[in-house]
């Protein structure tokens, strides 16, 4: 409980959300802690933001660098870091409560990782979202644990809501790779596959904003290069650090996942045609390495924890028709899926508006 506690903010053109951000943090009960705010070539205010606030406080450390991204960003907060304990809040998000990284420091124990809960912010609503004692009852070593917690429930994914021992990122050379978006699921893959031990915090500690001008909402036509150079990281370091642990469903289920979403996307924003839809689905079928994972899913191979059962037939549904080139029918799935509003059924926080 006395240990410093360093959180890292990274920063670009977040000048609408920031001051609230920072607010919510320094307001902590929590006494021994620090806020480095890494600013990435900002061109609007939020420099000034944070200088006015490292003015202000002694607990405000203030890092600048040329524009290189978020992951680059955080790695800086990482390197520049005193604290024993790290935790990162995004600039458009905030802590919910004065006493949030007090609970987190005193629940983390002797784990490396500490999960907690979170809410979302949807069109000035809170949501909770899905809670991670869905899988935290799980062994860490179980598939019913990896699925839920990266995938259907998706927490552990996620690099904010969290409390990193920092001694375990030092002696695991953990740091974000330069992704332009999903850098945070692939840095707690490698949590994951390096042994991490986690705790469990069943309250929220995060308010996670939903922000049409963030990374995480904007269309990326050349999204399936970089969810697949993801997957072949990720199976690399499983070859080599895993060796027959056997966690060949994270890169399994992250490659139908990204299919799944870039589906989505690619309808939503391509004036909701199937064309749109089919064109991105062959796009993956091009890769050999999301032939190899549909294949063994469509085989049932790595189905097994999968759980509920609703998840477990749509995957071996999905990966049968991408196995037999079934594009149409995939298509019209996905059309079905979004315009019935079950994908936000199925989402972490079920539906988020009235119908």
């Amino acid at each position: 409980m006395n240990k410093k506690i360093s959180v890292i903010v990274p920063v670009y053109n977040a000048e609408t959300y920031l001051s609230q951000c920072i607010e919510s943090i320094l307001k902590q009960d929590y006494e021994n802690l620090e806020l480095l705010l890494v600013d990435d070539g900002s061109s609007d205010k939020s420099m000034q933001i944070c200088e006015e606030y490292g003015n202000r406080s002694g607990k405000v450390r203030v890092l600048t660098q040329k524009n290189s991204g978020v992951s680059a960003a955080r790695n800086r907060g990482i390197e520049k870091a005193e604290g024993g304990y790290i935790v990162f809040v995004d600039a458009d998000d905030y802590l919910p409560e004065s006493c949030v990284l007090s609970r987190m420091a005193a629940g983390i124990g002797s784990a490396d990782i500490l999960v907690g809960d979170y809410m979302r912010l949807w069109n000035d609503k809170l949501l909770p979202a899905g809670s991670c004692s869905s899988f935290s009852g799980f062994s860490p070593e179980q598939g019913a644990f990896r699925f839920r917690g990266f995938f259907s429930v998706g927490t552990l994914s996620y690099v904010w809501c969290k409390m990193y021992r920092r001694s375990f990122l030092q002696e695991n050379q953990l740091r974000f790779g330069d992704y332009a978006y999903a850098e945070d699921k692939l840095f707690n893959f490698y949590c994951y596959i390096r042994g991490a031990k986690y705790a469990f915090l069943t309250e929220p500690v995060y308010v996670y904003r939903k922000n049409d001008a963030s990374a995480s909402y904007q269309f990326r036509p050349d999204s399936v290069k970089g969810w697949m150079a993801i997957a072949e990281e990720l199976e690399h370091s499983m070859c080599e650090e895993a060796g027959d642990k056997g966690y060949e469903d994270l890169a399994a289920c992250t490659i139908f996942f990204a299919a799944f979403f870039d589906g989505k996307m690619n309808y939503e924003y391509g004036g909701k045609t199937l064309s749109a839809v089919k064109k991105v689905l062959k796009e993956y079928a091009s890769y050999p390495q999301a032939k190899k994972y549909f294949s063994e899913l469509a085989r049932g191979r790595l189905l097994k924890n999968i759980s509920p059962f609703f998840w477990k037939g749509m995957i071996w549904g999905f990966a049968w028709g991408m196995w037999l080139h079934c594009y149409g029918i995939l298509s019209l799935g996905i059309k079905l899926l979004i315009d019935w509003r079950i994908d936000e059924r199925l989402s972490d926080t079920g539906l988020r508006d009235e119908e």
